[in-house]
């Protein structure tokens, strides 16, 4: 049995799919939580169906970011079909909170690929060393860990400057609201002081109508008669 066989048996007998959901929620972890959340428990996934379009751009994206994972993903669909369908559930799971990400921050997105890319590597090494421990496989697996605290603090430091560039924002508005109160106050009244005048004159308007049963009249204004001077 070859290397790559017995490595695909074993990361199967381990439940690669169970890897890549620790790989999903450890990424989630490096993020910080999307505005409105409270602190509330994440939903639970819904389920995903696996089209050819899907499993195809799984495939792409591994292609792009970790190659030797797609080669693993190869066998594993060869002999392991069930446990090659949950995996690419997960990984499409990833793409799907990856492309999110892309939309709000491509910054983000970048390093959360670098992030996910270093966590991989660490993970396959991982299941390499459960086979058999080299001198050569700790160094990769030393770069690896390197390269993933680095990515992670990478992000870290991106999300601090984002939460102080918010925090920031909210001391202006605290200022504002500190040095203009009377301002403020006084445009919220007359906004809300003209609104009130406008209601009344059209709600007053509608009472007349509907009490007579036609639009109000102005009064008819009358002169009186002159008499003509006597021849």
């Amino acid at each position: 049995m070859t290397s790559w066989i017995r490595l695909t048996v074993f990361v199967a007998m381990l439940g690669l799919a169970g890897w890549l959901a620790a790989q999903e929620g450890a990424g989630k972890k490096t993020s910080a939580p999307a505005r409105g959340s409270g602190g509330a428990k994440a939903k639970a996934q819904l389920p995903v169906t696996i089209t050819p379009e899907r499993e195809a751009a799984v495939m792409t994206f591994i292609d792009r970011n970790h190659p030797e994972l797609g080669d693993l993903l190869t066998h594993l669909r060869d002999s392991q079909p069930d446990a090659y369908d949950q995996a690419v559930k997960e990984l499409f799971r990833t793409t799907e909170r990856l492309a999110s990400i892309k939309e709000r921050d491509p910054a983000q997105y970048e390093l959360e690929i670098t992030v996910w890319k270093s966590q991989s590597r660490v993970q396959l090494l991982s299941a390499k060393m459960k086979m058999a421990v080299t001198e050569d496989l700790k160094k990769e697996l030393r770069t690896a860990l390197g390269e993933q605290s680095d990515a992670k603090l990478a992000l870290t430091k991106h999300e601090r400057k984002k939460a102080a560039d918010r925090v920031s924002k909210l001391d202006d508005d605290i200022q504002r609201f500190t040095s203009e109160r009377e301002k403020i106050i006084d445009r919220q009244l007359q906004l809300l002081t003209r609104n009130a005048e406008g209601r009344g004159g059209k709600a007053g308007t509608k009472a007349a109508v509907k009490s007579n049963g036609k639009k109000p009249t102005q009064p008819a204004i009358t002169t009186p008669a002159v008499k003509a001077p006597a021849p």
